[in-house]
C-alpha cells in the first residue's frame, strides 16, 4: 500500500512539473507570436494604412490561440465603440505574460493614435522590449527547467519519505 502511495505521489510530482513546463512554454510561444504580430502590424500600417480594427481582425487569423483572442477582443471592443485604450488594456490583461511584458504592451495601446510615424515607432519600441524579454527567457530556459524539475521531484521525494 505504501508503495502504491509513493508511486502516486511521484506521479503527481512529475505531472505538476510537466504542467508548469507547458505553462512556461505557452508564455514563450505567446511572446514570440506577439512579436510577429507587432512586426506585421507595423508593416501593414506603414505600407497599406489599414484601419486598426480591420487590421486586428485580419491578423487574428494567422495567430495562436492567445494572440488570436487578444486581437479579436481588442478589435471587438473598437467595433462596439469603446475607446482603443480600454479595449487594448482589457485584451492585454488576459494574455499570459510577465508584468514587464504586459506593461510594454499596455504602453503601446496608449500610443496607437496620431500619425503613422509615431505609431510605427511605438510598435517598434514595444516589439524590441518584447524581443529582449523573449531572448532573456530563452537564455534562462535550461536553468529554469532544471530548478523546476529539482523542486517538484524533491518535494515528491520528501512526501514519499515521510509516507514510508
Amino acid at each position: 500500500m505504501k508503495l502504491a502511495g509513493a508511486v502516486c505521489v511521484l506521479a503527481g510530482a512529475v505531472w505538476g512539473w510537466r504542467c508548469q513546463a507547458l505553462e512556461r512554454r505557452r508564455k514563450r510561444d505567446t511572446l514570440a507570436d506577439l512579436i510577429r504580430l507587432l512586426g506585421r502590424m507595423g508593416e501593414e500600417i506603414r505600407l497599406r494604412r489599414t484601419s486598426l480594427p480591420r487590421l486586428l481582425h485580419q491578423l487574428a487569423a494567422d495567430r495562436g490561440p492567445a494572440c488570436r483572442s487578444f486581437c479579436e477582443a481588442a478589435a471587438g471592443a473598437m467595433d462596439r465603440g469603446e475607446p482603443l485604450e480600454s479595449g487594448w488594456r482589457l485584451a492585454a490583461e488576459a494574455l499570459p505574460l510577465a508584468a514587464e511584458d504586459r506593461s510594454a504592451l499596455l504602453a503601446l495601446g496608449e500610443s496607437l493614435h496620431g500619425d503613422e510615424e509615431h505609431i510605427c515607432k511605438a510598435i517598434e519600441l514595444a516589439r524590441g522590449l518584447l524581443a529582449e524579454s523573449l531572448e532573456e527567457t530563452r537564455s534562462r530556459r535550461a536553468e529554469t527547467e532544471r530548478r523546476a524539475a529539482a523542486l517538484w521531484l524533491s518535494a515528491g521525494a520528501l512526501v514519499v519519505i515521510t509516507l514510508i
